[in-house]
């Protein structure tokens, strides 16, 4: 069983790394019935979205089942923060690497959120302000967002001071758009 899938290029090797939750289940408990192996998380190549490499495990913590894994690049090569959901606990920690994607991560000290549940972490470097963040975590109805000025080495999440955050908001993402790629879309999807 799989979910929670997200991608992120690799310049060096020119192709994705493509990440998702997974829980396993023997071969021959089609019906996912019996006893399953912790949750964790696993990744598998490609360069179309057509063809994959050989998925592999990518991280699986002893005792800890985790998932909804995410990465937010910090704009220097090698430099990563990436967030992962404990399920025994329903929180989501950071942990940040300056090593690439499969280089030795160190991880802040506590959760994210002190609230629960949370999951399904959406990151993304705020437009307007250098070096400001935003996280959002579900909390099962709707996305809760947080902001950080300090993304690598003291974090501190706090509430959003974004007042109008959409209601209704759950598991996403954030893809920036350049003027010009939006106004393409704005044309081809008037308001």
């Amino acid at each position: 069983m799989v979910w929670a899938p997200s991608a992120v290029w690799d310049s060096a090797t020119q192709q994705y790394y493509v990440f998702w939750s997974s829980r396993h289940y023997a071969s021959s408990d089609t019906g996912h019935t019996g006893v399953a192996a912790l949750d964790g998380i696993r990744y598998a190549t490609t360069k179309d979205f057509r063809s994959f490499s050989s998925p592999k495990d990518y991280l699986r913590i002893p005792e800890t089942p985790i998932i909804d894994h995410e990465f937010q690049y910090l704009g220097t090569p090698g430099s990563w923060v990436r967030f992962i959901k404990n399920e025994t606990v329903n929180r989501v920690f950071q942990e940040s690497t300056s090593g690439g994607l499969f280089g030795t991560w160190k991880r802040t000290p506590g959760y994210v959120a002190m609230e629960t549940p949370r999951e399904g972490p959406a990151c993304f470097a705020d437009n307007t302000k250098p070096g400001f963040y935003h996280l959002w975590l579900d909390d099962y109805t709707r996305y809760v967002p947080y902001e950080t000025s300090n993304i690598a080495s003291n974090p501190q999440w706090k509430a959003s001071s974004y007042t109008d955050f959409p209601g209704g908001l759950k598991h996403g993402s954030v893809t920036p758009l350049t003027q010009s790629e939006m106004d393409a879309f704005a044309a081809k999807y008037p308001a």
